[in-house]
């Protein structure tokens, strides 16, 4: 068996015959179903995590609450299943901290430009304080937090080599669909494209843009190294997509079924980062045997450039605070 085969067998491990069958059992028999969208393959500490939740929400709530999981972007991008969960279509999804910025804009302090020193730090801010204010911040707006999920740190792929800060100058660059990712990569010197998630391969594909940014496992799960081959480690962010479900839908459940949510969202979200961590970390070797040429780009213009966004996006003293909960 080779190294990629021993992979993909590891990455399927826990979605075994046993945990299907209680889920489809669970959904069977359910008095509430909800209905989880996501974006990631099957083969991805995503899904997992999903399924994971899932499991602990039917065995807390004895089989009263089932969901039901949509994957790799079925119900549609990021845009539209935030959407759906504010009209009532989707219950329950994990969009990034980019996208849910467009309507909780607290959740930007996620998305600054190097803000995380490294795992360690991400990871401790993610389980600490940040939490609750962001929970605070996005209830209102319709949206309950449940958890924190990561795509982990972000590089920079290419269908030309990426050397340095100065090999973006002009190029088209797709970014996810928030202002703080278009400002960074206009900082770094590129023609910033925002385009949603499901679009990105073929956009890379037909060369309506140049490069865009991923982590190491979606990068190899969605495959998007056959169509830029060029990967530059850069992690110039820690990606963010927390757990949400609909406010409307979350305060028709009894106590006990919110308290199931909440306890299985905080879980599986800290189970899924050490599984990114652990996946992301394997996968550089398994995607210089796919024939891509990984680069190791001088961080410290990039973070000069990044300064701007900061002085553009946090400017009152709310956003300065939340800032504090990250670097103090």
């Amino acid at each position: 068996m080779t190294k990629l085969q021993t992979l993909r067998t590891s990455l399927r491990h826990l979605a075994t015959a046993g945990l299907v069958a209680t889920l489809t059992c669970s959904a069977a028999f359910a008095e509430t179903t909800l209905r989880f969208a996501h974006f990631s393959v099957v083969d991805d500490p995503n899904h997992r995590a999903v399924e994971a939740l899932a499991a602990m929400v039917a065995e807390a709530t004895e089989g009263e609450v089932a969901i039901r999981i949509s994957p790799n972007s079925q119900l549609g991008g990021e845009v539209d299943v935030v959407e759906g969960i504010l009209l009532g279509t989707i219950d329950m999804a994990p969009p990034s901290a980019a996208v849910l910025a467009n309507w909780v804009p607290e959740m930007n302090v996620l998305n600054m430009p190097f803000i995380f020193r490294d795992w360690d730090h991400y990871t401790s801010v993610l389980n600490g304080p940040i939490f609750d204010e962001l929970s605070a911040a996005a209830a209102p707006k319709g949206i309950r937090l449940l958890g924190f999920m990561t795509s982990g740190p972000r590089h920079i792929m290419g269908r030309m080599p990426v050397n340095s800060i100065d090999d973006l100058a002009g190029r088209k660059v797709r970014t996810v669909q928030n202002p703080v990712h278009v400002a960074t990569f206009n900082a770094f010197g590129a023609n910033a494209t925002a385009i949603a998630y499901p679009e990105v391969y073929s956009a890379l594909q037909t060369g309506v843009v140049d490069g865009a940014d991923a982590a190491n496992t979606n990068y190899y799960t969605q495959k998007f190294y056959e169509v830029a081959p060029h990967w530059a480690q850069v992690s110039w962010l820690f990606y963010t997509n927390p757990i949400v479900i609909s406010e409307r839908k979350f305060q028709k459940l009894s106590e006990v079924q919110q308290a199931a949510l909440l306890e299985a969202g905080r879980k599986a979200g800290q189970d899924q980062q050490a599984d990114w961590k652990a996946t992301d970390a394997s996968l550089l070797d398994v995607l210089k045997e796919n024939g891509v040429t990984v680069t190791t780009p001088d961080a410290a213009p990039f973070r000069a450039a990044a300064q701007e966004v900061y002085d553009e996006f946090l400017a009152t003293d709310a956003q300065k605070q939340l800032l504090l909960l990250i670097t103090k």
